[in-house]
This record gives C-alpha cells, structure tokens and sequence, in this order.
C-alpha cells in the first residue's frame, strides 16, 4: 500500500447496537473495493473482521478491527467496533481516534440502546456522525419509521440523503436525493447503474431535495445570501456546503444500504470520500500541556497509541494514530507517560489479521507497530525535542465483578501477568489483588466480557482457573458505648509481662474510620506504653470481633490502668489494649456494615416496571426517575451483595435495551435478619474447610 498524504485520507468509526449490521457492512466495502473475492458472513464465520477465535466461537465482534481500504485515490481507515456494552472500550477507544461515525442502525429495529450511547460518545469527541440504516432487504424492516425515530430522537439537522424504492426481499434500488437518480445494483459486486426516478416518488424526492437545500443554505451565510438572492443553490454550491455542513456537524445524514446482496456500500464509500472530512479538515488536535498539534506540521511528530491486541507467533501489536509529523520504521521517540526513548521497529498498514508493511504512516493516517518495549495503550510517541502527551481515552468504570480462583498451587504469577496483558488489550477490564479479602477480583463491563477473557487466560496462558462470586467487603462497627477492663499477665516460660489496659469505645459518624484517645492522669501508666495501646487497637480493628472483618467509626479512649515496674513491655500493653478493644466494642451494641452501591439504569418505558420491581426485590432504594427522550433514568441504591450479574440481569429483563452505572456511595447497617443469614453462611463455610 501506497503513503497516503493526510488530505487524502478518512478515519470512520463503524459503531452501533449489538447485531445491527456493523461487520456485514465492513464486509461489504471490502468486496465492492475488491479486496476479497467473496463476501465473508458472520455465521459462517469468515469474515475479515471477525477474525479472532472468540469471535468466530460467539458470532459477535469482541474486539475492534482495523480495515485499510483503497477507495477513488483515498484510503478508508475503517474501524469496525463491538456492539455489545460488554466491550465498549473498544468502541470508545475507536471513536477517540476517528474522524467520522458512521452509526449503524438496523431497519427492522429502529434505534436502540447502543445507538444512543454511540451517538453520545461520538458528540464527546466532536466528530461528525453519520446514520446507515441496514437489513432493508428483510421482511420486516420499514426504512421510514426508523428514519422517523433517528429524526425523533437526534433533531432537525437529521437528513435521509438516500431513500429505499424496493423495501424487503429483493430490494436492489436506492433513490439518490442529491443526484435525483434512482441507484440500481443489479449483482451483489457492489456497481450500480442510475435510472430516472420512479412515478411514486417523484413528489417526495422533490420535497426532500428542496429541504436540503434549505438546509445546506442556512448552515453558510453566504449560500443563504445566495439562495434568497436567486432562489436555489448551484449543483456545485450545494455539493461545497453539504461538505462543509457534515464537517462542521450541521446535518446528519441518513444512508440506505443492505450488505448481503451488497446495496448501498459503494455508493457510501463515494459519499465518504467526497463528503467527509480527512485529518486535515478537523480541528487540531490539543496535548494536554495546551500544545496543539496540526496534521500538516511535517516536523513535530505525535501518535496516540489506542489499542494493543495480542497476535500468535507476533507479539503485542500496538495500533496508533499520527496526529502530526510522520512515523518511520527505526525512528526513537519519546514515551512521556513512560519517561524514556521507544525505537520502533517495522509499521504497518492493518486490514484485519493482515499486515502491509509500509515505509511511512502520515499525519492523520492510523497504523500499526509490533514488540514496543515500553509502550501502552492510552501512551503518545513524540520527537525526544518537543514530547508531548495526547489525552487518553476515557472508559467508564466497571459493572461487574467475580473474583479468579486458581485450581492449581503455583500459578498465581502466571494469572496475574495473563490479567495483565487481558488489561492492556481491554483497558475496561481491570484486576486487583484484595489483600482483604485474599482473592484476585477481575471486573469489567459484563459478563460476556469477562467471560471471554476467562476462556483466553485458561487459552492464552495454560491455567487452572474458576470464576466465582466475589466476597464482598463488609464492615463491623457498634451502635452504643461501653468500658472494658483487660489484664494481660504472664509469668512462666522466660521474662513476664504484664500490662492492664482500661478503655471506652463509642460511635462515630460513617467513615470516621478508628479514632484513638488518651486521657490518662496520673502515674498509673508510663506515657511510653500510649503507643503500644494505640497499635494494639489498630489491629484488634483488622480482625473483627462479630465475623472477622475490619471494625470501623469507632472512638476508642485509653483512660486507665496498671503497669508493672518489671514486666510491663510494648508488647503486653499491645496485646491488653487489643483484648480491651474486642471485649469493649462486643458490649456496645455491635452490628455488621454492608456496601451500599448507587445505580442509575437507563431503560425504556416498557421495561420500567419490571426493572423497578428488579430492584425493590434486591433492597433497592429508589431514589428517582428523569426522562431523557425515549428513555427513563432510574436512580436507585442497593447492597453490593445483590448485584452480582445485574448486568446480566438488566439484559435479559429488557431484550438488551437498558443499560446501568455503579458505583460505591456508603456503608449501611445490615439488617438484622441478612445479619444472622451471613453469620450463618459464613460459619457453614468454615465448617467445610
């Protein structure tokens, strides 16, 4: 493949709803563009993009690819991401680099869940965002309500460029609204020829035609100006405020395709090529120091690292984004989130599972490179003169949790540096070691997610593992005040000890944590052992005293007690003040703390009752509800111990159309009644150890 110059190229991120037609359509540029010979399908699974053993397994993508298509003179750098939220990681990291969404919509669904949240993220990001409606040759699709609901949900500046003629099985027709042809693609190779418009549509193409018009007009002074003044735009006029309307996120146009018999993907590519912006026509990119970076600066180089993927017999293949200046094999760059120097060795050009190696990646171009030694996802590669630092992806937090049990002694480096190299490829999935709890607790987006980096840890790495449900991180504490006496005496077996230690503990608000106090008089006590005292109740509080997990918001006061001249020794007043703590707090009311997580559930109106009473079943709070277009925002707090899989949950309950966000707010008393069934469940535990 040849060097393309940033003028040159376009960087489209195809996002979507699970199952909207996503890699079909990727499949279908490929072959119009003659670079495979067949079009691969999902359920065969031979696909370009779904390339990958999980994929080809589950029928889905899991992962981003990366497809390089030479179109008309240009290069199409087409990122083709998962649908599920399961891997939205990959999707948001795709967005982040592109220049252009092209947002997949299937005909017989309307918009979904995922439509929106890609929509959203694409507005993040700035770029312009494009509707495809796809599987117009089912049954049951309907072009026109879809197209009603996308104009519904996302505004005026929405605008069906394209128009189906021959909706449903056989559908091979498409009606061109800025040429007024009908397109007719009479085999499945993608070429089409133009006839005049049916009788039927005559009307509504000349009404659709003149609202664009007015449209393009009122995004540009000066066509408005133009259009007033003579009553219409030139073809050429509107073709130049069309783009530049696009480009600046003024209209949002519609599109018309169906991948299996091919329709509609090289007259998209046409589109593309001629409408939408290349790196050039975008805003320069801003280091986080407030350096902008232009594309057509040849001098200062800078690439966003976005995505690293594990390939057999290659290594960490790492695929970066030029934002200025250009990348070469063998050049050193700096690393700054890193602080050192990274040579890179060969670069290439990507199409799916194969690599082009090329001399050259331009600014604005996206490529790849193999075995950086230093280098992440998320990291910028600078000139060593002029580092800078591009901001990283943002991914949300996690969903879900179970925690990695090894089968076998021995293999817990190897699972640790397998999540390692999971994380890097998914930064969405993430790890830690709860030295709490002593378990390994692996959290992501959902359960499809882990479970596929489940089967590639067991794959990847050759390990003995289990999946489970995490324990989860309760807290002791106590509800009243009490005085405890502890005498710690020992005289046989060597030196004595001997310490007496007299203390109150009482409440404190939540997340006061242990707050130690002395207020000795006297010379009862040598000031000396205070310490001791304090160090003692710190540990007595890592243990427990109900169900052994850490004790917290409790005021423990030192106010008396008796030393000896001889014994008394740091670790007697250690071990009293650890029993005078224990003994103390068992008499104030003691009482177990559990998690209290917020969750907000966005869901349509046909699932509310369902989801609300999901949640009333799990000690859910409901907190509130606002409406965001077709969508209600349930805000709810409920027990961390009631939402393992609530992913999973929320997904069967509403077909995949709700979505949800958690996060930790506070600890909250356990009822009583969940109180002895824990005590229950844990003794029950120990027993079988």
């Amino acid at each position: 493949m040849k060097d393309y110059l940033t003028k040159d190229i376009r960087n489209v991120a195809i996002v979507g709803h699970a199952s909207s037609g996503k890699t079909a359509l990727t499949e279908a540029m490929l072959y119009s563009a003659g670079l495979t010979t067949r079009m691969g399908t999902i359920a065969e699974g031979n696909t370009k993009s779904d390339y990958r053993p999980e994929e080809i397994e589950r029928q889905c993508s899991v992962g981003t690819s990366l497809m390089a298509i030479e179109w008309q003179e240009t290069k199409l750098n087409i990122l083709d991401t998962p649908g599920f939220t399961d891997f939205v990681g990959d999707a948001l990291s795709a967005v982040r680099v592109a220049d252009t969404s092209l947002i997949v919509v299937d005909g017989t669904h309307g918009p979904e869940m995922g439509t929106e949240n890609m929509w959203n993220y694409s507005h993040d990001y700035h770029i312009p965002r494009t509707f495809v409606v796809t599987g117009l040759d089912k049954e049951h699709s309907d072009f026109h309500k879809a197209f009603d609901r996308i104009k519904d949900s996302y505004g005026n500046h929405v605008t069906a460029l394209q128009l189906p003629v021959n909706e449903g099985i056989g559908f091979n027709k498409i009606v061109d609204i800025i040429r007024k042809k009908t397109l007719v693609f009479k085999d499945d190779s993608g070429k089409y020829t133009m006839e005049d418009l049916p009788d039927s549509v005559v009307d509504e193409v000349e009404t659709m035609y003149t609202e664009l018009v007015e449209q393009v007009a009122e995004s540009d002074e000066a066509l408005m100006e133009k259009y007033f003044d003579q009553g219409e735009l030139s073809e050429d006029d509107l073709r130049h405020g069309l783009r530049e309307a696009i480009i600046h996120k003024q209209i949002f146009p519609v599109f018309c395709t169906a991948s299996i018999p091919n329709v509609g993907a090289s007259r998209l590519m046409e589109l593309i090529q001629k409408y939408y912006p290349s790196p050039a026509d975008m805003p320069a990119a801003t280091a986080e120091d407030g350096t902008e970076l232009h594309a057509d600066d040849p001098k200062e180089t800078a690439a966003l690292i976005f995505k690293t993927m594990s390939e057999a017999h290659v290594g960490e293949l790492s695929l970066f984004r030029v934002y200025s200046g250009q990348i070469t094999s063998g050049m050193d760059l700096a690393n700054p989130n890193r602080s050192g120097t990274e040579r890179l060795g060969h670069v290439y050009s990507i199409n799916g599972h194969d690599r082009d190696e090329v001399h050259a990646i331009n600014a604005g171009d996206i490529g790849a490179t193999v075995k950086l030694k230093i280098s992440h996802t998320g990291d910028t590669l600078s000139h060593p003169k002029n580092p800078v630092t591009l901001k990283a992806t943002e991914f949300p937090g996690p969903n879900i949790q179970f925690a990695v049990i090894s089968l076998v002694k021995g293999e817990e480096d190897k699972i640790s540096s397998g999540l390692t190299l999971l994380h890097e490829e998914d930064p969405t999935l993430l790890y830690e070691v709860d030295s709490e709890l002593h378990q390994t607790v692996l959290s992501g987006q959902g359960e499809l997610q882990i479970n596929v980096a489940f089967e590639k840890l067991k794959e990847r790495f050759k390990v003995q593992i289990e999946l489970v449900e995490p324990k989860i991180a309760y807290r002791e504490t106590i509800k009243g005040t009490a005085e405890a006496r502890y005498r710690h005496k020992k005289q046989s077996g060597g030196a004595g000890q001997f310490a007496e230690v007299m203390l109150r503990v009482a409440p404190l608000p939540r997340g006061e944590g242990i707050v130690f106090e002395m207020t000795l008089v006297g010379q009862n006590v040598d000031r000396v052992f205070v310490p001791s005292v304090e160090k003692g109740i710190m540990a007595a509080s890592q243990e427990g005293f109900i169900a052994g997990f850490p004790i917290v918001d409790v005021k423990a006061t030192f106010y008396d007690g008796k030393m000896h001249p001889v014994d008394s020794k740091d670790i007697a007043f250690q071990i009293a003040g650890k029993g005078a703590f224990r003994d103390a707090c068992k008499q104030a009311k003691p009482t177990l703390l559990e998690p209290i997580f917020d969750v907000e559930v966005r869901v349509p109106e046909d699932y509310m009752g369902d989801v609300m009473g999901d949640l009333t079943a799990k000690r859910g709070r409901i907190l509130g509800m606002d409406a965001e277009g077709h969508y209600q925002v349930l805000k709810a707090k409920i027990p961390h111990a009631n939402l393992f899989k609530y992913a999973s949950t929320l997904r069967s309950l509403t077909q995949g159309k709700a979505s949800h966000k958690q996060k930790f707010s506070h600890y909250a008393e356990l009822p009583k009644e969940e109180e002895t069934k824990l005590i229950a469940a844990l003794e029950a535990a120990k027993e079988e150890e």
